[in-house]
C-alpha cells in the first residue's frame, strides 16, 4: 500500500497554510500573534517527532520570518515593535530541550569551547541588568543565546550527522534560488511591502525605496544578514551536485552584487580559498570549472545596463576604500569606539545595544557597526576575552580535523564559518540570522568531526597522511 505523507510534513504543511491565510488578510491585528503560536507550536512538535526537520524549520523561520512581517504591516498597519519577529529566536531556543539531554557531552574537549561562550553571555548579562535593567537585559541575553544554543544543539547531535548534512544540503538547494529570485525581483520591481519597510524603518543606507536604486535585501530586514545567507548558500552549493546548481548558484551570485556589500563580497573569496585549500589537489579542476560556469551563467543578467550601474562603481571603491565617504566614516567612528571600551574595561552589558534600548527609551547604542568592537562594547574585556576564545578554539579545532578533506559537506561549513567570521570588522555575527548560520555552521562542523571519529574516518585520514609524510623524501 502506498504510504500517505509523514507526520513531519503534514506539520509543516499546516503551518505554510495558516501562514498564507494570516498574510491574505485574515485575522487582522491577532495574525501576528497567531503566526508566533503556530511557529511556537509547530517547533515544538518538530523537535519531539522529527528532530532534523525542525533543524531545517527552524532556518526557514530566520530567512522569512522578517518578509512575513512586512506583509503583515503592510495589510494591517507599520508596527515598530511586530511580535512576529520573535519566533525565530524563541524557536531556536527549543534547542536547550536537546542539550540539557547530551549535557554530559560538554565536558569533553571537543565541546569545553562552547562553555566559554556561554560564561561570556553570563557574564554581559550580570552586567547588563546592572546597568541596563532586567528586561533590556534578557531580551538581548536571548538575541545572543538562541543562536548560540541552536548551534549546540546541532553539534551534541552528531550522531545524526549524515541525515543533518543530507537534509541542509537540501535546504540550501531550495532556498537559496528562491530568496535569491525574489531579492533579484526586489531590484528590478521594489514590492510596495518592501518599499513601506525602507520608509518606515528610515532605512537611508540601503538606497532609494525605488526600483533600480535599492541595495537588495531580499526576504531579511538589511542587506547584510541576506548577503551572507547568499555567501553561505553558494560555500554549500558549490560543492554539491547536480545541473540545476549552476544557474541556482549564478541567481545568488547576482543577488549577492546587487546587495552590494564589500565585506559579504570579500568573504565569499576567503570561503572560496578556504575551500581551495582544504579540499584534495585532484577536485581541484572540477570545483574551477563549477566557479567559471557559474560565473559566465550570471554574467549576462549582471551585464544589463541598470544592474552593471549599481554594480561596477560599488567595485571599484574596493581599490579606493580610502577615498570612501562611507568607510572613512567607519573607520573614525571605531577609532572613537574603541578609545571609549578601553576606558571601561568592565564593559556595558547586554540590553545596552540593539533593539533592546527600544526597552529603555532608545537609550543606547544602536549600532556600532563593528562586531569586533561591539563584542568589547558589551562584554569588556573579560566576556570579550572569553567569548573570542571559545570561537577561536572551535574554529582551531575544525581546522585541525583533515577528514573535512574527504568530506565535502564538512568542508563548506568549515569555510563558511571562517567566511562569517571575516565579517566580523564591520557588523554583528553572532546574533539574527546572520549569527544563526555561524553558529550552525561551526556545530556542523564539530558534529561531523564526532561521527567521524565514532565511524572511524577520521582516524584512517590521520593514519593517510601520516603514511603520506612517512613516503614523502626529505
Amino acid at each position: 500500500m502506498p504510504r500517505g505523507p509523514s507526520r513531519d510534513k503534514i506539520v509543516v504543511g499546516i503551518f505554510i497554510a495558516a501562514t498564507l491565510v494570516l498574510l491574505a488578510g485574515v485575522g487582522g491585528r491577532l495574525a501576528s500573534y497567531v503566526y508566533l503560536l503556530a511557529a511556537a507550536v509547530t517547533g515544538l512538535v518538530l523537535l519531539v517527532n522529527a528532530p532534523v526537520t525542525y533543524i531545517s524549520f527552524s532556518l526557514w523561520l530566520w530567512w522569512l520570518t522578517p518578509f512575513v512581517r512586512r506583509m503583515l504591516d503592510h495589510r494591517h498597519g507599520w508596527n515598530p515593535t511586530n511580535i512576529v519577529l520573535v519566533a525565530p529566536p524563541l524557536v531556536a531556543l527549543f534547542s536547550v530541550v536537546v542539550i540539557l539531554r547530551h549535557t554530559r557531552e560538554l565536558r569533553g574537549i571537543l565541546f569545553a569551547p562552547y562553555l566559554l561562550v556561554l560564561a561570556a553571555l553570563a557574564y554581559g548579562y550580570a552586567v547588563g541588568v546592572i546597568s541596563a535593567g532586567t528586561i533590556p537585559a534578557t531580551y538581548a541575553l536571548i538575541t545572543w543565546l538562541a543562536p548560540v544554543l541552536f548551534g549546540i544543539h546541532l553539534a551534541v547531535s552528531w550522531r545524526r550527522y549524515p541525515e543533518l548534512a543530507g537534509s541542509l544540503r537540501r535546504t540550501f538547494s531550495i532556498a537559496l534560488p528562491l530568496l535569491a529570485a525574489y531579492g533579484v525581483y526586489q531590484f528590478v520591481r521594489l514590492p510596495s511591502w518592501d518599499a513601506e519597510w525602507m520608509r518606515n524603518a528610515n532605512l537611508r543606507s540601503i538606497g532609494n525605496p525605488l526600483p533600480f536604486l535599492v541595495r537588495i535585501f531580499g526576504t531579511l530586514n538589511t542587506p547584510g544578514p541576506y548577503a551572507a545567507f547568499l555567501v553561505a548558500g553558494l560555500l554549500m552549493l558549490l560543492l554539491g551536485k547536480g545541473r540545476l546548481r549552476y544557474i541556482s548558484a549564478a541567481l545568488a551570485l547576482v543577488a549577492l552584487l546587487l546587495t552590494r556589500t564589500r565585506a559579504a563580497w570579500a568573504a565569499f573569496m576567503i570561503g572560496l580559498v578556504v575551500q581551495y585549500l582544504s579540499q584534495p589537489i585532484m577536485r581541484l579542476p572540477k570545483r574551477t570549472v563549477t566557479l567559471v560556469v557559474v560565473s559566465l551563467l550570471a554574467l549576462p543578467i549582471a551585464a544589463i545596463p541598470k544592474f552593471r550601474n549599481m554594480i561596477v562603481p560599488r567595485l571599484a571603491t574596493l581599490t579606493t576604500l580610502r577615498e570612501d565617504n562611507s568607510f572613512v566614516k567607519r573607520v573614525q567612528f571605531s577609532t572613537a569606539t574603541a578609545n571609549g571600551i578601553v576606558d571601561a574595561a568592565a564593559g556595558s552589558g547586554l540590553g545596552t545595544t540593539g533593539g533592546a534600548i527600544k526597552l529603555r527609551g532608545m537609550q543606547g547604542m544602536r549600532s556600532l557597526d563593528n562586531g569586533f568592537l561591539e563584542v568589547f562594547y558589551i562584554y569588556g574585556w573579560p566576556g570579550g576575552a572569553l567569548l573570542f576564545l571559545g570561537i577561536g578554539g572551535l574554529l582551531l579545532q575544525a581546522f585541525r580535523f583533515v577528514e573535512a578533506r574527504r568530506d565535502p559537506f564538512a568542508n563548506s561549513v568549515r569555510a563558511t564559518a571562517v567566511a562569517l567570521i571575516s565579517i566580523l570588522p564591520i557588523g554583528d555575527v553572532f546574533t539574527g540570522p546572520t549569527g544563526t548560520l555561524l553558529w550552525s555552521m561551526v556545530g556542523l562542523g564539530i558534529a561531523a568531526h564526532a561521527y567521524h571519529l565514532t565511524t572511524g574516518l577520521a582516524l584512517r585520514s590521520r593514519a593517510a597522511v601520516a603514511q603520506m609524510r612517512k613516503a614523502t623524501p626529505v
